[in-house]
């Protein structure tokens, strides 16, 4: 586990910066409920039948590779645990479960 002298002052605002700062391999997203098409032209539908959702990484625990802030993921639909910090919503999931980083 890194401590808090490893990482830079941008990575520490981050993970703080939304009143919740995930431990271990927890990842903190803010989900997107939009349908959306990338660049790549993969679409993800907004449907209430779809089993992943997409989502923007806000924050991430010291044990997650692989994503970061701002990366966005699909993870399956009611993964996690739903949280709202500051009034937005944002799910708590750890990060074995998230499915795939979006490229755009």
């Amino acid at each position: 586990m890194h401590g808090d002298d490893t990482l830079s002052r941008f990575e520490r605002a981050e993970r703080g910066s939304h009143g919740i700062e995930p431990l271990d391999s927890f990842v903190l997203l803010e989900p997107v409920d939009d349908e959306t098409e990338t660049t790549a032209g993969l679409i993800i539908p907004a449907s209430a039948e779809s089993s992943c959702q997409s989502g923007v990484v806000v924050a991430v625990g010291d044990d997650v590779l692989g994503v970061g802030p701002g990366d966005k993921v699909l993870y399956p639909r009611g993964a996690g645990f739903e949280l709202s910090p500051s009034g937005e919503p944002k799910r708590l999931i750890d990060r074995g479960e998230l499915i795939a980083r979006i490229t755009d």
